[in-house]
Protein backbone atom coordinates (compact mmCIF):
# COMPACT_ATOMS: atom_id res chain seq x y z
CA UNK A 1 0.00 0.00 0.00
CA UNK A 2 0.81 3.47 -0.99
CA UNK A 3 1.32 5.47 1.07
CA UNK A 4 2.62 3.30 3.93
CA UNK A 5 1.07 6.05 6.50
CA UNK A 6 -2.56 6.85 4.84
CA UNK A 7 -3.13 9.93 6.83
CA UNK A 8 -1.00 11.86 5.15
CA UNK A 9 -2.71 13.55 3.24
CA UNK A 10 -4.12 16.65 5.56
CA UNK A 11 -1.06 16.46 7.11
CA UNK A 12 1.63 19.42 6.89
CA UNK A 13 5.42 18.66 5.31
CA UNK A 14 8.05 19.42 7.63
CA UNK A 15 9.09 21.90 4.87
CA UNK A 16 8.22 23.36 1.79
CA UNK A 17 9.85 23.54 -1.66
CA UNK A 18 9.81 27.45 -1.39
CA UNK A 19 12.35 27.10 2.00
CA UNK A 20 14.48 24.68 -0.20
CA UNK A 21 14.09 26.73 -3.28
CA UNK A 22 14.55 30.17 -1.92
CA UNK A 23 17.75 28.75 0.92
CA UNK A 24 20.46 30.85 -1.51
CA UNK A 25 19.43 34.28 1.11
CA UNK A 26 18.78 35.74 -2.49
CA UNK A 27 14.52 35.17 -2.17
CA UNK A 28 12.70 33.18 -5.04
CA UNK A 29 14.15 33.13 -8.69
CA UNK A 30 12.20 34.91 -11.30
CA UNK A 31 10.85 31.88 -13.91
CA UNK A 32 8.11 32.35 -16.71
CA UNK A 33 4.96 31.39 -16.19
CA UNK A 34 4.91 28.05 -18.51
CA UNK A 35 7.98 25.89 -18.43
CA UNK A 36 8.98 22.98 -20.85
CA UNK A 37 10.32 20.13 -18.99
CA UNK A 38 12.90 18.04 -21.54
CA UNK A 39 14.44 14.63 -21.08
CA UNK A 40 16.54 14.04 -23.99
CA UNK A 41 20.07 16.00 -24.65
CA UNK A 42 19.06 17.04 -28.49
CA UNK A 43 16.11 18.71 -27.05
CA UNK A 44 18.38 20.97 -24.81
CA UNK A 45 21.09 21.02 -27.26
CA UNK A 46 18.93 22.45 -29.51
CA UNK A 47 17.09 25.02 -27.02
CA UNK A 48 20.35 26.05 -25.82
CA UNK A 49 21.65 27.59 -29.01
CA UNK A 50 18.70 30.26 -28.89
CA UNK A 51 17.60 30.48 -25.33
CA UNK A 52 18.83 33.61 -22.80
CA UNK A 53 21.07 32.73 -20.20
CA UNK A 54 20.41 30.09 -17.86
CA UNK A 55 18.33 31.18 -14.29
CA UNK A 56 19.13 29.07 -11.40
CA UNK A 57 16.37 27.43 -9.56
CA UNK A 58 18.11 25.66 -7.01
CA UNK A 59 21.74 24.26 -6.92
CA UNK A 60 22.58 22.66 -9.91
CA UNK A 61 18.84 22.55 -11.50
CA UNK A 62 18.63 25.78 -13.92
CA UNK A 63 16.13 27.24 -16.22
CA UNK A 64 16.74 28.29 -19.89
CA UNK A 65 14.19 31.30 -20.76
CA UNK A 66 12.76 30.76 -24.44
CA UNK A 67 10.40 33.38 -24.50
CA UNK A 68 8.95 36.28 -21.82
CA UNK A 69 6.40 33.41 -20.95
CA UNK A 70 7.94 29.96 -21.93
CA UNK A 71 11.20 28.63 -20.39
CA UNK A 72 12.76 25.06 -20.46
CA UNK A 73 14.15 22.96 -18.07
CA UNK A 74 16.72 19.93 -18.84
CA UNK A 75 15.62 17.56 -16.23
CA UNK A 76 17.60 14.53 -17.76
CA UNK A 77 21.04 16.30 -16.60
CA UNK A 78 19.63 15.11 -13.08
CA UNK A 79 18.05 11.97 -13.89
CA UNK A 80 14.88 10.68 -15.11
CA UNK A 81 11.65 8.95 -13.74
CA UNK A 82 9.00 10.21 -11.51
CA UNK A 83 11.00 10.70 -8.33
CA UNK A 84 13.26 13.84 -9.98
CA UNK A 85 10.40 14.56 -11.65
CA UNK A 86 8.45 15.37 -9.13
CA UNK A 87 10.64 17.37 -7.20
CA UNK A 88 11.81 19.35 -10.30
CA UNK A 89 8.05 20.02 -11.06
CA UNK A 90 7.94 21.15 -6.85
CA UNK A 91 10.91 23.58 -7.34
CA UNK A 92 9.16 25.50 -10.59
CA UNK A 93 6.02 25.48 -9.08
CA UNK A 94 7.36 27.18 -5.60
CA UNK A 95 9.36 29.83 -8.26
CA UNK A 96 6.20 31.02 -9.66
CA UNK A 97 5.26 28.32 -12.65
CA UNK A 98 1.59 28.12 -13.53
CA UNK A 99 1.66 25.08 -16.37
CA UNK A 100 4.04 22.58 -16.63
CA UNK A 101 4.19 20.26 -19.77
CA UNK A 102 6.68 17.21 -20.53
CA UNK A 103 8.27 17.45 -23.99
CA UNK A 104 9.69 13.74 -24.40
CA UNK A 105 9.86 10.19 -25.36
CA UNK A 106 7.39 7.69 -24.71
CA UNK A 107 7.40 3.94 -25.95
CA UNK A 108 4.07 3.08 -28.50
CA UNK A 109 1.81 0.65 -27.50
CA UNK A 110 0.01 0.41 -30.08
CA UNK A 111 1.60 -0.61 -33.55
CA UNK A 112 -0.76 1.87 -35.85
CA UNK A 113 0.64 4.97 -34.49
CA UNK A 114 2.14 7.03 -37.11
CA UNK A 115 6.47 7.41 -36.48
CA UNK A 116 5.90 10.90 -36.45
CA UNK A 117 3.04 11.73 -34.17
CA UNK A 118 3.05 14.21 -31.25
CA UNK A 119 1.02 11.63 -28.54
CA UNK A 120 -1.36 13.53 -26.16
CA UNK A 121 -1.68 11.50 -22.62
CA UNK A 122 -5.28 12.09 -21.37
CA UNK A 123 -5.49 9.95 -18.85
CA UNK A 124 -2.79 8.02 -16.94
CA UNK A 125 -2.18 4.47 -15.44
CA UNK A 126 -0.63 5.12 -12.38
CA UNK A 127 1.73 2.54 -11.36
CA UNK A 128 4.69 4.57 -9.92
CA UNK A 129 5.25 5.71 -6.44
CA UNK A 130 5.30 9.38 -6.07
CA UNK A 131 1.46 10.26 -7.03
CA UNK A 132 -0.03 8.40 -4.56
CA UNK A 133 1.92 10.71 -1.74
CA UNK A 134 0.09 13.55 -3.47
CA UNK A 135 -3.45 12.29 -4.96
CA UNK A 136 -5.27 9.23 -3.34
CA UNK A 137 -5.19 5.89 -5.07
CA UNK A 138 -9.59 6.57 -5.15
CA UNK A 139 -8.84 10.02 -7.16
CA UNK A 140 -7.87 10.26 -11.27
CA UNK A 141 -4.76 11.84 -11.94
CA UNK A 142 -5.09 13.90 -15.40
CA UNK A 143 -3.86 16.81 -17.35
CA UNK A 144 -5.40 19.83 -17.82
CA UNK A 145 -7.59 19.46 -20.84
CA UNK A 146 -7.67 23.01 -22.02
CA UNK A 147 -4.34 23.11 -22.13
CA UNK A 148 -3.86 19.89 -24.33
CA UNK A 149 -6.42 21.15 -26.67
CA UNK A 150 -4.26 24.42 -26.34
CA UNK A 151 -1.22 22.16 -27.47
CA UNK A 152 -3.26 19.92 -29.72
CA UNK A 153 -4.10 22.92 -31.84
CA UNK A 154 -0.88 24.55 -32.38
CA UNK A 155 0.82 20.53 -32.69
CA UNK A 156 -1.83 20.04 -35.75
CA UNK A 157 -1.14 23.62 -37.26
CA UNK A 158 2.63 22.58 -37.40
CA UNK A 159 1.58 19.39 -39.08
CA UNK A 160 1.37 16.49 -36.63
CA UNK A 161 -0.37 13.97 -35.79
CA UNK A 162 -1.85 14.39 -32.57
CA UNK A 163 -3.49 10.84 -31.20
CA UNK A 164 -4.65 10.70 -27.43
CA UNK A 165 -5.15 8.10 -24.98
CA UNK A 166 -4.00 6.63 -21.57
CA UNK A 167 -0.28 6.16 -20.84
CA UNK A 168 0.90 4.06 -18.45
CA UNK A 169 3.89 5.54 -16.00
CA UNK A 170 5.78 2.86 -14.37
CA UNK A 171 9.11 3.53 -12.83
CA UNK A 172 10.13 -0.39 -13.35
CA UNK A 173 11.79 -0.22 -16.89
CA UNK A 174 13.13 -3.72 -16.36
CA UNK A 175 9.42 -5.10 -15.32
CA UNK A 176 7.45 -3.88 -18.15
CA UNK A 177 6.37 -7.62 -18.23
CA UNK A 178 4.90 -9.18 -21.41
CA UNK A 179 1.14 -9.73 -19.76
CA UNK A 180 0.90 -6.06 -18.56
CA UNK A 181 2.31 -5.31 -22.52
CA UNK A 182 -0.31 -7.19 -23.72
CA UNK A 183 -3.26 -6.39 -21.38
CA UNK A 184 -2.61 -2.67 -21.73
CA UNK A 185 -1.91 -2.75 -25.47
CA UNK A 186 -5.44 -4.46 -25.96
CA UNK A 187 -7.09 -2.05 -23.41
CA UNK A 188 -6.11 0.98 -25.91
CA UNK A 189 -3.07 2.43 -24.24
CA UNK A 190 -1.01 4.23 -26.42
CA UNK A 191 2.42 4.70 -24.26
CA UNK A 192 4.20 3.89 -21.61
CA UNK A 193 6.62 6.39 -19.80
CA UNK A 194 8.21 6.81 -16.30
CA UNK A 195 7.45 10.38 -15.69
CA UNK A 196 3.54 11.30 -16.48
CA UNK A 197 1.65 10.47 -13.31
CA UNK A 198 4.25 12.15 -11.04
CA UNK A 199 4.18 15.54 -12.60
CA UNK A 200 0.57 15.10 -13.04
CA UNK A 201 -0.10 14.65 -9.58
CA UNK A 202 2.04 17.55 -8.46
CA UNK A 203 0.36 19.80 -10.39
CA UNK A 204 -2.94 18.62 -9.22
CA UNK A 205 -1.78 18.94 -5.97
CA UNK A 206 -0.43 22.43 -6.13
CA UNK A 207 -3.19 23.61 -8.41
CA UNK A 208 -0.97 24.25 -11.45
CA UNK A 209 -1.52 23.39 -15.51
CA UNK A 210 -0.21 20.67 -17.30
CA UNK A 211 0.10 18.13 -19.87
CA UNK A 212 2.86 15.92 -21.57
CA UNK A 213 3.43 15.13 -25.31
CA UNK A 214 5.51 11.86 -26.38
CA UNK A 215 7.41 11.54 -29.18
CA UNK A 216 7.40 7.74 -30.22
CA UNK A 217 9.91 6.71 -28.90
CA UNK A 218 9.89 2.94 -30.31
CA UNK A 219 7.29 0.64 -29.96
CA UNK A 220 6.32 -2.49 -27.40
CA UNK A 221 4.44 -5.63 -28.34
CA UNK A 222 3.88 -8.50 -26.31
CA UNK A 223 6.11 -10.36 -28.98
CA UNK A 224 9.02 -7.78 -29.11
CA UNK A 225 10.82 -4.03 -28.08
CA UNK A 226 11.31 -2.10 -31.15
CA UNK A 227 13.54 0.47 -29.57
CA UNK A 228 14.45 2.35 -32.53
CA UNK A 229 11.77 4.35 -34.59
CA UNK A 230 12.75 5.97 -38.23
CA UNK A 231 11.13 9.73 -38.37
CA UNK A 232 11.89 12.90 -40.46
CA UNK A 233 10.22 15.00 -37.51
CA UNK A 234 10.65 14.60 -34.09
CA UNK A 235 10.58 16.27 -30.23
CA UNK A 236 13.14 19.28 -31.86
CA UNK A 237 10.21 20.01 -34.22
CA UNK A 238 7.67 20.01 -31.31
CA UNK A 239 9.46 22.49 -29.58
CA UNK A 240 8.28 25.27 -31.06
CA UNK A 241 4.55 24.56 -31.63
CA UNK A 242 5.02 23.70 -28.08
CA UNK A 243 6.13 27.04 -27.13
CA UNK A 244 3.60 28.91 -29.45
CA UNK A 245 0.97 26.77 -27.59
CA UNK A 246 1.95 27.90 -24.24
CA UNK A 247 2.01 30.83 -25.33
CA UNK A 248 -1.50 31.31 -26.18
CA UNK A 249 -2.27 29.15 -23.16
CA UNK A 250 -1.21 31.79 -20.97
CA UNK A 251 -2.10 34.89 -22.68
CA UNK A 252 -5.68 33.39 -22.80
CA UNK A 253 -6.13 32.27 -18.90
Amino acid sequence: MIPNYEDKYDAEALFSPEEVVGMGGEGLPDVPPAVILGYQPKLTEFVERRADSPVQIVRSQELYPVTETVGYVPVHEWGVGAPVSAMVTENLIAAGAEAIVLLGGGAGLQTDIPAEAAILPTDVIRDEGVSYHYIPDEESVTPTASLVDGLDDALSEAGFDTPRGTTWTTSAFYRETIPEIRAYGDDGVVTVDTESAAIWAVCQYRGVDTASIHELGGVLTPEEWQPETQRDRGVTDMFDPTVTGLESYVADT
